[in-house]
């Protein structure tokens, strides 16, 4: 018995040594570690060079306060020309909703913007609402949970009246996306 006791004491005085030397290995790791600057990711969903350095004009159209809805999980966002929190954001280059063509609405993957939309399925309603109260209605007809980030044939124009919806599915820039399509009701 006491000689268990003894082989106790000495793995536990062993397991202990062992700990303060990962201790001290890790934060001499860390101490000698040189700090790297982080740089700030593209935005999501887009794969072409950054911007030149003078941004080109782009006409501006007035589209009025836009607000895309999608009720069954929760979504009701204005629409804008850039990407805030707390905004969906209009895809440079796509069609407006109302103007004919495919109309490309993207937001952040968080709770009060598109993060909903992992929850989203075939069947779902987005309202888009315009000036003066218009509101445009859509019916989702696909939704793809995984879509390849690759794969960029929603931003191309489409032949017909529809809205895609898309968000990151993770903070990794190559990750696959969600992609939400909808058909006027």
């Amino acid at each position: 018995m006491v000689i268990r006791k003894r082989a106790i004491a000495a793995a536990a005085g062993v397991l202990v040594a062992v700990a303060a030397f990962a201790v001290a290995s890790a934060a001499h790791q860390r101490a000698s570690v040189p700090k790297v600057a982080v740089r700030t990711p593209a935005a999501i969903i887009s794969v072409s060079p950054p911007p030149p350095e003078t941004p080109l004009p782009t006409p501006q159209v007035d589209h009025g306060d836009l607000r895309i809805k999608v009720a069954e999980v929760g979504i009701d966002l204005p629409v804008v020309d850039n990407a805030p929190l707390y905004k969906a954001v209009h895809y440079p280059g796509t069609s407006w909703p109302g103007d004919g063509g495919r109309s490309v609405i993207y937001a952040h993957a968080r709770a009060g913007m598109f993060g909903p939309l992992f929850g989203a399925g075939v069947g779902m309603h987005i309202e888009i609402t315009g000036p003066a109260g218009v509101v445009r209605r859509y019916v989702v007809t696909q939704y793809f949970a995984r879509w390849p980030v690759t794969d960029l044939r929603w931003l191309r124009p489409g032949d017909h009246e529809e809205i895609v919806l898309t968000t990151c599915t993770t903070y990794n820039y190559n990750d696959p996306r969600i992609v939400v399509v909808g058909e006027p009701a």
